[in-house]
């Protein structure tokens, strides 16, 4: 049996009220307790560039061929 449209946009409100006093007031909770982007400043860090996983590692590659 096909929903009607008023069905349809009693789920659409439904939906968005779920969403908004649930998912939104959560994130809020995460991004006050942390930052998951690393923003912050921090003046101990020399280099605020992220180094390659190679030289994370401390050698070369060894997929490369020849050479």
């Amino acid at each position: 049996m096909p929903r009607s449209r008023g069905t349809e946009r009693l789920l659409h409100i439904g939906l968005a009220a779920l969403y908004f006093a649930v998912l939104t007031p959560a994130g809020l909770c995460v991004r006050a307790v942390r930052d998951p982007l690393r923003r912050a400043w921090d003046d101990d860090r020399a280099s605020y560039l992220d180094r390659p996983a190679d030289a994370r590692r401390g050698g070369r590659s060894t997929e490369r061929a020849g050479g």
